[in-house]
């Protein structure tokens, strides 16, 4: 959390830097776990799409939404989702401790290499504790800990809020 207060000067220029989240490689290695009410699942194409409260769980990332559709790769590791929800979100704690990271829009997409990152579309939240920060598009990378967002237009802008750290938190 300190690592946002301290880019409150990026912050400004439309990108912030949040607590590290653990390395991408080691959570791409993890099984992937899915729940959901239906599930069309074309193992030839390497594509399903899950639909009726759909849960997605890698390691310690969940991705939920009502419908989500699941691209993988050979050997079916992860490649990308697309996500669509009242929300779709996506929530994971920092490997350092802290708040969870949680991340909420009507769609979204998660990016599972090249680099791993989520896409908040259609007006998205990403908060940690009281923090938060919205737009109408928000991209965060999840290598690098950058959040990069757009708002509509000069009515409807990025917005950032970003509290004090108590003393006795690291």
């Amino acid at each position: 959390m300190s690592r946002m207060l301290n880019s409150l000067a990026l912050a400004l220029g439309l990108a912030i830097t949040v607590p590290t989240l653990g390395t991408a490689q080691q959570t791409r290695d993890l099984p992937i776990h899915l729940d959901a009410d239906t599930a069309d699942i074309d193992g030839t194409r390497g594509v399903g799409v899950y639909t009726g409260n759909v849960v997605l769980t890698q390691g310690n990332r969940e991705i939920t939404g009502d419908r989500m559709t699941v691209h993988t790769r050979d050997g079916r590791e992860l490649d990308y989702v697309v996500v669509e929800g009242t929300p779709a979100t996506w929530e994971q704690p920092p490997e350092s401790g802290g708040d969870i990271i949680r991340g909420e829009a009507p769609r979204m997409e998660y990016h599972a290499r090249n680099p791993t990152r989520v896409k908040l579309l259609q007006g998205g939240r990403i908060t940690q504790g009281r923090n938060t920060f919205t737009g109408e598009t928000i991209e965060y990378n999840l290598e690098t800990e950058n959040v990069i967002a757009q708002g509509r237009d000069s009515s409807e802008r990025v917005r950032i809020t970003l509290f004090p750290e108590d003393e006795n938190s690291q």
